[in-house]
């Protein structure tokens, strides 16, 4: 029971895009066959003498469904969705053959269909649907003309049935670009914004190399310019996550996986970031193997965020430790500080975007809200995990869980 539960449920990827169309793909099929088998079974306590018909409609729709979630469950939603729609319209236009050409129902259904393949495939998906099903209405209207098949009792003219399904098609492809205009038109801001954050990283990565230029030929003394690398720093880091979750939540930033050493990757990170803070405690604990396949820039940047969120909310004379536990499965790597730690009504927000934004640390640092968010698309995207636990004695433990393989 409990593997059939399993199978029913979402699927579950590793990559972001992948796992957005695979549960749209689920919300749309699963809900459409349950109305389909609603109303059908309406129909056959009306007219109980079309039981074995609907009842075979039924069928063939579940069966299209089911086989299109184990397509979806392999990795290939974008496909099953297609061979959704375009076998949904199929079968509806197979039906209306047999029971008596075009019908109220034909329409309807063709309209949905449309508006179903924009949902899951896009504005292309919705024209080559609307197009199949303007040739099944087609091919409905000339067999009906030519006596191919028997119409149904009461029938009107296949001519005007014809006219009815033209324009359920264009008023289902009218709210299909309702529907796409304003989220592009919102989507163009967000690419000039990405635009605008994009070109701001060139000039602070000059403003950057000055700074450290300066702070060698200043030699020791030089705790103002720290304080001026570690403000470009942050705002660097800043700029690439925010277009760093934009790619991710998009499924545009590649994953480049590779056996990596995630206690090695941690030293490194630590061992840049106490520069700009060289009395800082750092510690890294290691246990069991702390290897995994994962993208090694990707999960550098979860730790940097991690690290560098510790920092800011701990004093300066407390200790942040980075914790990593091999396992069989895989390996977690924690990153605890000595803060306040976080209230368990705020610990879901704080990794979506702008979730974290205005939390104020003990050390009076404000979240921009954006590298927890990063740090949860990024750990997703390679098929891991992120939470936030309560520390002890005080404080907070964000733990990542990486597959091993």
């Amino acid at each position: 029971m409990e593997a059939i539960s399993r199978w029913f449920a979402p699927p579950e990827m590793s990559r972001l895009d992948v796992r957005s169309r695979a549960r749209a793909l689920w919300l749309v099929s699963w809900p459409f066959f349950a109305v389909v088998t609603v109303v059908l079974g309406i129909a056959v306590l009306v007219e109980p003498h079309t039981l074995a018909r609907r009842a075979t409609t039924v069928a063939a729709v579940g069966l299209l469904i089911s086989l299109l979630h184990s397509i979806s469950r392999a990795g290939r939603p974008t496909l099953a969705s297609w061979m959704l729609v375009l076998g949904l319209s199929v079968i509806v236009t197979q039906r209306a053959w047999i029971t008596g050409g075009i019908h109220a129902p034909v329409a309807v259904f063709y309209a949905l269909f449309i508006v179903m393949a924009g949902v899951l495939v896009g504005a292309r998906g919705a024209l080559v649907t609307a197009a199949l099903c303007f040739l099944g209405a087609i091919l409905l209207t000339v067999g009906t003309a030519l006596e191919w098949l028997t119409p149904r009792p009461g029938a009107g003219s296949p001519l005007a049935g014809l006219v009815f399904v033209v324009l359920a098609i264009g008023l289902a492809l009218v709210i299909q670009a309702l529907v796409t205009f304003r989220p592009r038109r919102e989507r163009m801001g967000d690419k000039v914004l990405q635009m605008y954050v994009h070109d701001m990283r060139a000039p602070m990565q000059v403003l950057l190399a000055n700074l450290e230029e300066l702070r060698e030929n200043r030699g020791g003394n030089a705790r103002d310019l720290e304080e001026a690398i570690g403000g470009v720093v942050t705002m660097r880091r800043m700029t690439t996550s925010l277009l760093d979750v934009s790619k991710l939540e998009a499924g545009r930033l590649s994953v480049q996986r590779s056996v990596t050493d995630l206690s090695a990757l941690a030293r490194s990170v630590v061992t840049s970031i106490r520069v700009l803070q060289p009395d800082r405690e750092i510690t890294i604990q290691a246990h069991g193997d702390p290897a995994c396949s994962c993208d090694p820039e990707l999960t550098r940047r979860i730790i940097e965020n991690l690290v560098s969120n510790a920092m800011k909310h701990t004093q300066r004379d407390g200790r942040v430790q980075v914790v990593i536990v091999g396992s069989v499965s895989g390996v977690s790597l924690g990153v605890i500080d000595e803060g306040e730690g976080v209230p368990e009504a705020q610990r879901a927000r704080i990794f979506e975007p702008f979730g974290a934004e205005g939390l104020v640390s003990i050390t009076g640092y404000e979240s921009s809200g954006l590298g927890l968010a990063f740090c949860r698309l990024a750990a997703e995207a390679q098929g891991g995990t992120i939470r936030v636990e309560d520390a002890k004695p005080r404080g907070s433990a964000f733990i990542v869980e990486l597959p091993r393989n």
